[in-house]
């Protein structure tokens, strides 16, 4: 299986805009032979003041078109979604298919500044999850097209708990989907040697707010090294590889 991780840029608020990007670079990487892409976390609007306005549901034009993308090229595609369920916002992975929505695994370490009282929502970029954004419940391990991902998003990797998932209930491949400044590297490749399983890491480019995101996408096989790595200099940029090689 060929699999696509794209690394774009996000702007802060401009859902159709940051759909429409990453429908084309989606619809490239399927034309290119990929069947399973991975974006980036947060890809529809990235931080905003207003998540529940800026969010989206699974039952929306937004997602609908990434699963009618899937539907015309068999694939899949792990959608970064600023998502609103049950009348919460939330960070989610949505997994989507041939036949609509095949998954959603919602963030459930939720990243707080050290001192919320000194904080400055704008200065920070509207960063603040906890308090104000729902979790879901635990890192897991989703069935998509075949394969089974165990899915986290940015600071779920930051608690060694949410590694150990992965350890007991061993996937076929990990996505890590990030929202960084820069991404480091070390101790996601140590875990993929550990586990001896290929990972996927992806993270977005360009400005969020005043933060320059550098990108660094990478592409780790199952033995630790990278196969395949992404600028990290702030470009948008596609990488493929094949699962069996990994």
């Amino acid at each position: 299986m060929k699999i696509a991780a794209i690394q774009l840029d996000s702007a802060p608020m401009e859902v159709m805009t940051n759909v429409r990007n990453a429908m084309y670079a989606c619809r490239n990487a399927f034309l290119h032979g990929a069947r399973m892409i991975f974006l980036h976390e947060g890809l529809t609007a990235d931080y905003s003041p207003e998540p529940l306005r800026y969010g989206r549901a699974l039952e929306s034009f937004e997602v609908h078109g990434f699963t009618d993308l899937a539907k015309q090229f068999d694939g899949y595609i792990a959608l970064g979604l600023n998502e609103v369920w049950r009348g919460q916002p939330f960070i989610s992975c949505a997994y989507l298919g041939p036949t609509g929505v095949v998954d959603v695994y919602r963030k459930s370490v939720l990243w707080s500044a050290r001192n919320r009282d000194d904080c400055v929502p704008y200065q920070m970029g509207f960063r603040q999850e906890r308090g104000i954004l729902g979790h879901g419940d635990g890192p897991r391990v989703v069935n998509v097209g075949g394969l089974r991902i165990g899915t986290l998003i940015c600071a779920d990797g930051d608690v060694p708990e949410s590694w150990d998932v992965f350890r007991k209930d061993v996937p076929d491949l990990v996505l890590h989907q990030s929202n960084q400044t820069f991404l480091r590297m070390d101790y996601r490749q140590a875990v993929a040697r550990e586990i001896d399983r290929p990972m996927v890491v992806t993270n977005r480019v360009g400005f969020s707010y005043h933060r320059f995101q550098t990108g660094g996408t990478r592409i780790v096989r199952r033995d630790g090294s990278i196969a395949v790595a992404a600028n990290a200099e702030g470009r948008e940029q596609t990488i493929f590889a094949d699962l069996a090689d990994l």
